[in-house]
């Protein structure tokens, strides 16, 4: 680059970060008060917000095992099972044999294998084996979730569930 083109580039460059237009630095959270807040909305069912806080801190703290095990709870009650094996792979990757962490990503992926059965099954055409095949698999799928899901948490939701913080699997 010669001289003339880096001066230009270090002008414009400037120009920018005088008027504003260079992203804003990331707010500071405190990570103790967020996380209270963030356990305090999950408690109450808000999990849009509890996610939220979650988000926040792991991006504070990108090595917090337990915010991303949180993160990936409320993922997993938002229904959004894809985001929920991310946030649970990585509080396994942040803390090797987190236990409680390798139960609910198997749960979630559990469900995810039964969905694309059951999926598999419906778009079959009537008298297809792929289609036997696959509601075949999809209704041994349930029984294995009904096997380990014997720890019933009364919310309704179809065994097996996910563990909580306070749940000793």
């Amino acid at each position: 680059m010669s001289g003339w083109s880096l001066g230009v580039a270090v002008a414009m460059l400037a120009g920018c970060a005088g008027h504003g237009t260079l992203p804003p630095p990331k707010p500071t959270i405190d990570v103790a008060r967020d996380t209270q807040e963030a356990r305090q909305a999950y408690a109450k069912g808000d999990m849009e917000h509890a996610a939220g806080l979650y988000e926040a801190i792991v991006d504070a703290e990108p090595d917090n095992a337990d915010a991303w095990f949180h993160l990936g709870n409320a993922r997993f009650r938002l229904q959004k099972p894809d985001e929920a094996v991310v946030a649970y792979g990585r509080a396994i990757q942040v803390r090797p044999g987190y236990a409680q962490a390798q139960y609910n990503l198997g749960v979630v992926r559990l469900k995810q294998a039964q969905a694309a059965m059951i999926a598999s099954a419906e778009a079959g055409k009537p008298g297809d084996a792929l289609r036997r095949d696959s509601a075949r698999i999809a209704q041994r799928l349930s029984r294995v979730a009904d096997d380990v899901g014997t720890r019933s948490k009364g919310d309704g939701g179809a065994p097996p569930f996910i563990v909580e913080p306070d749940d000793h699997p």
